[in-house]
């Protein structure tokens, strides 16, 4: 038998929520303060089990965040691959780059022919400065 799945209206909030950050990462934390500020509070455990689910689906990418310590999502648009392809995350704003160009082909040869290994890229993180907070550093 098919598991019936609900449309709550909370549901379709949080929904929102990623949909007007998929240029970045949020938290939990961020979807929890999100949904209080719409005086929408949310059982934190029913957000964690709502994004478990739409990453079972593909819907979103969990990420460790730089320090390992706790995870991020980001919704995932279908035609970014994201199996294929490295990610840049920027530690300051949270921005998310795909790395999806010539140059992954460039270095998942070089790792495989030259050390053995094949890439994962799902959920695979490279952390560092996007080119607008490199920009916003060099005025401090």
């Amino acid at each position: 038998m098919k598991q019936q799945t609900y449309k709550t209206n909370n549901r379709t909030k949080m929904m929102e929520y990623l949909k007007s950050n998929q240029n970045r990462t949020v938290s939990v934390k961020d979807i929890d303060a999100h949904m209080r500020s719409l005086d929408c509070p949310v059982n934190m455990t029913t957000i964690y089990r709502y994004l478990d689910k739409l990453e079972r689906e593909g819907v979103v990418m969990r990420y460790a965040d730089e320090h390992g310590e706790k995870a991020t999502y980001q919704l995932t648009e279908r035609e970014h691959h994201c199996d294929s392809h490295l990610h840049l995350k920027c530690v300051d704003c949270g921005s998310v780059i795909h790395l999806d160009c010539h140059f992954m082909d460039e270095i998942a040869g070089h790792i495989a022919n030259d050390h053995g290994f094949r890439l994962q890229c799902r959920n695979s993180v490279i952390y560092g400065l996007c080119q607008k907070c490199q920009k916003g550093e060099q005025k401090i």
